[in-house]
């Protein structure tokens, strides 16, 4: 199976398992075509609400100058309905079941989804676009990028960072050193080989928890790492190691911040190893 139409399956199956009170959240999901706007409204309207529409919608533009191609882009399409009133349709009765709770639980449930073991979903935007009187349909658009980094980097065998931070290792310069020389009256000079210096290495990104509580005991334990001083085996997220790693410095990057789906807290930050054995 190619890897479009399994992010179109695995997108699919994960709006049917979403639940609201014990039921299902959806009436009806289904994978379609991309087709002309009108007669997709008129389908959604006639499924049994509330309904979703899956559709891979192509590919962005990709980098020239990186030979990178784009990203997958992708539409889910949402439609429920009030008998009673638009706002009804909007809000629920009692304020749930609504297309505002409906688009809210999607979103949170499709945001940063890992599809196809190398794929992650993100959030481009949503709005409105039709319905009749009573009648809501709200489109959510999404890519799909392939990210470097798939994996959580250990250090001393333990994800420092966390499950859900994002990281980039970054391996500073390998160094030689020497000693030169030379002597009166003769040209060139002489170098001799030292071996190697120590080399830099960095941990870039986010740190990312659930809430409050569980980024201050990942943070409290990069500081206890710190003060330990031990140098242990750090393993990136391609699987190379670095041996013989202390860690030094702890930065945070700007204030802590909340992502606005999910509620997951997040801090920019730099860890900035040094390698000793080289």
């Amino acid at each position: 199976m190619s890897d479009w139409a399994t992010i179109e399956t695995e997108v699919v199956a994960a709006l049917a398992e979403l639940e609201a009170a014990g039921s299902p959240l959806l009436g009806s999901v289904s994978a379609r075509t991309a087709r002309d706007r009108k007669s997709l409204l008129a389908a959604i309207q006639r499924e049994l609400l509330p309904a979703a529409y899956v559709m891979l919608t192509g590919r962005d533009s990709g980098d020239k100058s990186s030979e990178q191609a784009g990203p997958v882009s992708m539409s889910v399409v949402l439609a429920t309905r009030s008998l009673r009133s638009d706002g009804e349709a909007r809000t629920g009765e009692s304020g749930t079941g609504g297309m505002w709770s409906i688009a809210e639980q999607v979103s949170a449930a499709l945001q940063d989804m890992l599809l196809a073991g190398t794929w992650r979903l993100l959030l481009i935007d949503e709005r409105g676009v039709g319905g009749e009187e009573g009648t809501i349909v709200w489109e959510q658009r999404y890519e799909a990028r392939r990210p470097a980094e798939l994996t959580a980097p250990t250090f001393g065998g333990v994800a420092l960072a966390g499950a859900l931070s994002r990281v980039r290792v970054e391996p500073g310069e390998l160094r030689r050193a020497s000693g030169s020389f030379s002597f009166p009256g003769v040209d060139g000079i002489f170098d001799r080989h030292l071996g190697v210096r120590e080399r830099p290495i960095f941990w870039r990104g986010q740190l990312r928890a659930v809430d409050d509580s569980a980024l201050n005991a990942i943070e409290a334990a990069i500081e206890d790492a710190i003060r330990d001083g031990l140098d242990k085996t750090m393993v990136d997220a391609w699987g190379q190691s670095h041996e013989s790693c202390v860690l030094n410095v702890f930065r945070r990057r700007g204030p802590r911040r909340r992502d606005a789906l999910s509620g997951k807290v997040w801090q920019d930050f730099e860890l900035e190893f040094t390698q000793l054995g080289v």
